[in-house]
């Protein structure tokens, strides 16, 4: 069965440059430990499974949206900073 914890390994491979060659990996976080898997509004714990999402978050048919978020225990390196522009006021 395919649980959280691979979904969001998933979109970390896709989000996060790949290590350099050589690099320690022994400090590096899990996706699970600084990326959140939300369904319905609900945050989703990393070991239940698709199928047990489906039947107790999503509860419609369709096909199951889910939303990722980072938690702030690691900065994911590529995402775009948003920067305000000054507005001057005539």
């Amino acid at each position: 069965m395919l649980r959280a914890r691979k979904v969001l390994a998933y979109v970390s491979e896709r989000i996060e440059p790949a290590p350099p060659e050589g690099s320690d990996q022994s400090n590096a976080l899990a996706p699970d430990e600084y990326l959140e898997l939300w369904c319905n509004n609900q945050l989703v714990p990393p070991k239940m499974t698709l199928a047990t999402m489906r039947t107790h978050i999503w509860r419609s048919s369709g096909d199951v949206q889910l939303f990722y978020k980072a938690n702030g225990r690691k900065q994911i390196l590529h995402a775009p900073v948003v920067q305000r522009e000054a507005v001057e006021e005539v």
